[in-house]
């Protein structure tokens, strides 16, 4: 399926801007709560209830945009079939869920999702996913940059 090296996602209809992905200029987003513009993480049992949370659950703040698509980069330390979700936020409290997958990710390959926005208006969060009951303790970066 996925089984390339360096793999790329991409979802929905891209703008074409003229200028490939490649080409285009990136800025790191930042994460929401934390410091910097990636987060290390290892996955924890998943949520029980209100009571036992998980750890899968990570934001970026879009800062600086607008941007014509968003680059998520997930590079894991241990292989496995994770659970990965990307949701885009935008300012009237809709969201769009624009990948829901589950993925095999081989040890440090990162897996690229490329999203576009909606056409009418740029999300200001990205909402990333990565668990599964498989990869409990499996460690894995995140970051997510805004393009143009």
């Amino acid at each position: 399926m996925l089984a390339w090296i360096g793999r790329t996602v991409v979802i929905g209809a891209i703008v074409c801007t003229g200028l490939p992905v490649s080409a285009q200029t990136c800025v790191p987003l930042p994460v929401v709560g934390g410091t910097g513009t990636e987060v290390r993480k290892t996955i924890s049992i998943p949520s029980i209830g209100p009571l036992a949370r998980s750890n899968w659950d990570t934001g970026f703040t879009v800062s600086g945009g607008p941007y014509s698509n968003y680059v998520a980069r997930i590079t894991p330390r241990s292989e496995g079939n994770y659970a990965v979700q990307l949701n885009l936020k935008y300012s009237n409290n809709l969201v769009d869920k624009v990948f829901d997958e589950n993925v095999e990710l081989t040890r440090k390959q990162p897996l690229k999702i490329t999203v576009p926005p909606r056409s009418s208006e740029n999300p200001v969060q990205i909402d990333l996913s990565v668990g599964g009951g498989e990869v409990v303790g499996n460690t894995y970066t995140l970051s997510v940059e805004g393009c143009r």
